[in-house]
């Protein structure tokens, strides 16, 4: 068995029956006439000492609004007050010496009507720069949206470095990477829990799959589930404050939930095919899992305590990996076309699939954006990588080398 095949579960291990299923998707969907707010920014101001230090928090920010795709954005001067229309705003930016301190402003200003729409003050230092700038993209995306932004957000993903693996936390654009476990066995599949404080994992320390946990400000991690047999593919559920996981404690791969301790809350599938790769939905009420039970691996929703199971796929002939997003109206998932992976999304009635990606590289392991509006996956070309996907545009771009991501929540 590969080891990619256990991160997210003993796909390997499904059979794929000649069946009905077919790899038929919709085309991706690019949906160019999506609105977008008209947003003026100009060059952030700095007194002469603080000149580049301005330059570089604007150009964070413009990367940081230019990444949401809700904007259309204009570097120059806006023009005179009420020509740009309905939803125009202006973003601005100054640094500047106050006593000790270096400080950094940003304001939201009403372009058509001058109204002052909101604004943040932040003392910066070299270190805390690039986190300002986050901070301040994520503030003038809820003052114009009501919605959070994703820039102070992170990601965890794996990596294998000559005969290591290494269990890696970055911020969401890649940026400032960090090595949080380093060991010589395999380790996969991270998740985040405890309100982003820690991730739970799949490591073979032990010699074979178990799980665990680390805190970010820890130096240790610790065990989570060693029961006997495979124990993988966990998943929290902040709201519950419970996890899921796929144990073969009993000799055949089932889902489970778990106390956030690691102990057996209860046995969720009583089935002799495998059943895996479970997802809680945003409220905590209903999960998505993967089983072959109907003799090529679908994917499945139940009730959290077990119950009212039913069938969601029914087009694709393997598909895999379900993450259900944090608005609850998608499931994103890969599936199998030719012999590569896509990923698709259906919604939670099954009435609504597509393809997100289509190429000749393979699209594995997708995870939701706190947005819901993009994914971080797998992404194997000539080497693996962690890219990012809008699920809007089709726009794709790689953050680092490396495997099974996970984003943080704001």
């Amino acid at each position: 068995m590969t080891l990619r095949s256990m991160a997210f579960v003993i796909l390997a291990t499904l059979p794929v029956a000649a069946s009905a299923q077919t790899d038929v998707w919709p085309d991706p969907v690019v949906k160019e006439d999506v609105f977008v707010v008209p947003l003026w920014l100009p060059q952030f101001a700095g007194s002469a000492e603080q000149t580049s230090r301005a330059q570089r928090i604007e150009q964070i920010v413009l990367q940081d609004l230019q990444f949401t795709g809700l904007f259309r954005i204009m570097r120059e001067e806006p023009a005179t007050a009420g020509v740009a229309g309905v939803n125009a705003v202006v973003v601005r930016g100054r640094v500047f010496v106050e006593g000790p301190d270096v400080s950094f402003e940003g304001t939201v200003t009403d372009l058509a009507s001058g109204d002052f729409v909101g604004g943040k003050k932040y003392k910066v230092t070299d270190k805390e720069t690039r986190r300002v700038a986050h901070h301040f993209a994520d503030e003038v995306v809820r003052l114009v949206t009501g919605e959070n932004g994703v820039a102070s957000t992170q990601i965890v993903y794996t990596r294998k470095v000559n005969d290591k693996w290494e269990l890696i936390v970055s911020d969401y654009d890649g940026y400032n990477p960090r090595v949080l476990v380093r060991q010589t066995v395999p380790l996969l599949a991270p998740r985040w829990i405890d309100n982003n404080k820690a991730v739970a994992y799949t490591s073979f320390r032990d010699g074979k799959a178990d799980l665990f946990t680390r805190v970010l400000d820890d130096n240790k991690s610790r065990g989570l589930a060693n029961y006997s047999g495979s124990n993988t593919a966990v998943d929290w559920s902040q709201k519950q404050g419970l996890l899921l996981a796929a144990l073969s404690k009993d000799g055949n791969t089932e889902v489970y939930m778990l106390a956030r301790t690691g102990q057996i809350q209860q046995r969720l599938t009583h089935n002799k095919a495998i059943d895996t790769s479970p997802s809680w939905s945003p409220a905590g009420r209903e999960i998505v899992f993967l089983s072959d039970r109907a003799g090529s691996p679908q994917l499945y929703l139940m009730d959290r305590d077990g119950s009212n199971v039913r069938r969601l796929t029914f087009t694709g002939g393997y598909n895999a990996s379900p993450a259900w997003s944090p608005k609850g109206d998608m499931i994103a998932f890969s599936t199998r076309m030719g012999s590569e992976f896509q990923i698709a999304v259906i919604t939670p009635d099954g009435r609504d699939g597509r393809l997100i990606t289509k190429d000749n590289h393979s699209h594995e392991d997708p995870r939701w954006a706190p947005d819901g509006r993009h994914l971080v996956c797998t992404e194997r070309g000539r080497e693996e990588s962690v890219s990012v996907v809008d699920i809007v545009t089709g726009g794709k771009r790689i953050l680092a080398q490396g495997a099974d991501p996970d984003w943080s929540s704001p």
